[in-house]
């Protein structure tokens, strides 16, 4: 008999959520990431640290004081705190969006031009792990500017006009901001070997976008969401924090408040993270399937993000942009996809057979056909979504026809788009050589109509006549679909016009993509036939080596 008593058996968690959390809290406190752990121990040793905080934070301070004390001697206490609100996280947004990505920018390129880049690979860690370091050190020191301007940030609630909850929403609006800037930063440090170049560029492009997002997101969009909910203020352009407390809950707050934004966070953000992770890499590895698989996602996310707003708006003029942003992304995803290898390299061959990678997990694997199949066939079926749902929500006949040859001839025009892309990929010996052809190329197609369109009515006196000369340009499909719509007396002479440029840019497209076949096969047969001579050779010279006969003892 066992004297010891019954053992207890630990119960199983009934919150296995919360373990999880803890378990990761724990893992991050006992056995944080060394790359994080290291930039924090450098940071910490610099002495300028704290004294640009604190220059930061002093000039700040005396700026919003100044504000608040020119416009408290005019405006009552209600509306110099919401100016002072606006102001605050408007200057906090520029700090953010514009010193996040120049920091994260001097990380992997600072390695590569401090010659410390191969030792850091040679620690054995993945380039994932590197690269959530860097992301967590970047994140980090712009961390410590958003805390250490919170005590400015709470000057408006003091004067009234805004609420704590307001403040506090936009704060961690701020440090969503943050994340997506060090992001962007870190994809372009990976890219570059020079700091100075990284940061160049990542200025050039985080300036005018965030200027652009300041203004049609913020100052822009604050119309739309006063007209959907009169207690937002339409255009100061820190309006989001205010709606999430003012709004009234409903499936437009749904959309627009909590699902619009969850989108429109993660599509970038892990598209930044694929992006470095892929740069990091050598080029015999896997940097596609990554990718394939963040466009598989984020396609799908946008196009219920399309087909929600059209579905809560019910305007048609939603369908159009919805079909318009879904054609967009899909010209981002072929000029992302022109980068690809024409086919997988011999490592990543290797690796699949010692894996047994399925069929299914290697068509998302390096490969510019299988790319562009599955680009072609996504954006389709985005397209063809958006077409249903508007034609479902059409009010008259003729707005559904116009809707259908709307989309109908974006989804001809980016046959050609995926097509050509495919064909110039197969012809070209880098990845920069696609990408400006396709620049062109689209560029030719989406003006040069135009511009003939208005040389030839400048010629002919025919406006009308000479409208249809551009019809072979993408964008005359909004032209199509509202002469459709209207009913006008030319409608079924430039429909008819427009659906046989639609028709013809598909062909193009189809025997462009099977000469991008052709091509891509007979390239890989070539780089086969070349290994194989190689291989044959050195097999030769082995079998050699060991038939001559060896040297006797003492022989020179």
């Amino acid at each position: 008999m066992n004297d010891a008593g019954p053992v207890s058996v630990p119960e199983p968690s009934s919150r296995p959520g919360s373990a999880r959390a803890g378990s990761l809290f724990e893992r991050l406190r006992e056995d944080p990431n060394p790359v994080w752990m290291r930039e924090l121990k450098q940071a910490a040793r610099l002495q300028r640290t704290p004294i640009i905080l604190a220059v930061v934070t002093g000039m700040m301070t005396l700026l919003i004081c100044s504000v608040g004390g020119v416009a408290s001697t005019t405006s009552e206490p209600a509306k110099v705190g919401v100016g002072i609100f606006h102001t605050f996280f408007s200057l906090a947004y520029a700090v953010v969006t514009w010193l996040g990505p120049a920091v994260a920018a001097n990380t992997i390129a600072g390695e590569r031009s401090g010659r410390t880049w191969e030792a850091l690979q040679l620690t054995g860690l993945s380039p994932r792990s590197i690269a959530r370091g860097k992301f967590l050190a970047a994140f980090t020191y712009i961390s410590l500017y958003i805390v250490m301007l919170v005590p400015v940030g709470a000057l408006p609630f003091l004067f009234g006009g805004v609420t704590a909850s307001e403040v506090l929403i936009a704060f961690a609006l701020l440090f969503v901001l943050a994340a997506l800037s060090v992001a962007f930063g870190l994809s372009v440090s990976a890219k570059f070997a020079s700091p100075a170049a990284a940061i160049i560029v990542t200025l050039l492009v985080a300036l005018p976008v965030s200027l652009l997002v300041y203004g049609g997101a913020g100052v822009g969009l604050s119309y739309a969401a006063h007209d959907q909910w009169p207690g937002v203020p339409g255009g100061p352009p820190v309006w989001l924090p205010t709606a999430y407390v003012r709004a009234d809950f409903g499936l437009p707050y749904f959309a627009f408040l909590l699902f619009l934004p969850v989108v429109a966070t993660l599509v970038p953000a892990w598209l930044f993270y694929e992006v470095t992770v892929a740069n990091m890499g050598a080029e015999s590895d896997d940097r596609s399937t990554r990718l394939r698989v963040w466009f598989a996602c984020a396609l799908p996310a946008l196009t219920v993000s399309a087909l929600l707003v059209t579905w809560v708006t019910h305007a048609v003029d939603w369908v159009y942009a919805a079909g318009s942003l879904l054609w967009a992304f899909g010209c981002f995803g072929a000029f992302l996809f022109a980068g690809e290898p024409l086919a997988p390299s011999q490592r990543v061959l290797t690796r699949w057979r010692e894996q047994r990678v399925s069929a299914f997990r290697r068509s998302f694997g390096p490969g510019i056909l299988p790319a562009s199949a599955l680009l072609a066939v996504l954006v389709w079926l985005g397209l063809a979504c958006s077409a249903g749902l508007g034609a479902i929500n059409a009010k008259t006949g003729a707005e559904r026809d116009a809707v259908l040859a709307f989309h109908g001839y974006g989804m001809a025009f980016f046959g050609f788009v995926v097509g050509f892309t495919a064909w110039a990929r197969a012809r070209a010996n880098n990845s920069h050589t696609p990408r400006v052809l396709l620049t062109a190329a689209l560029f030719a197609a989406c003006v040069g109509p135009w511009i003939a369109m208005a040389v030839a009515g400048l010629i002919t006196n025919h406006h009308d006549r000479a409208m249809l000369m551009a019809s072979p340009s993408p964008t005359f499909a909004a032209t199509m679909a509202q002469s459709i719509s209207s009913s006008a007396a030319d409608a079924s002479l430039v429909a008819t016009t427009g659906s046989a440029c639609a028709a013809a840019w598909a062909l193009i497209g189809l025997g462009l993509f099977a000469a991008a076949g052709l091509k891509v096969r007979a390239r890989v047969a070539l780089d086969a036939a070349a290994r194989a001579k190689l291989q044959r050779a050195f097999d030769e010279e082995e079998a050699a080596q060991r038939a001559a006969p060896e040297p006797a003892l003492g022989e020179v």
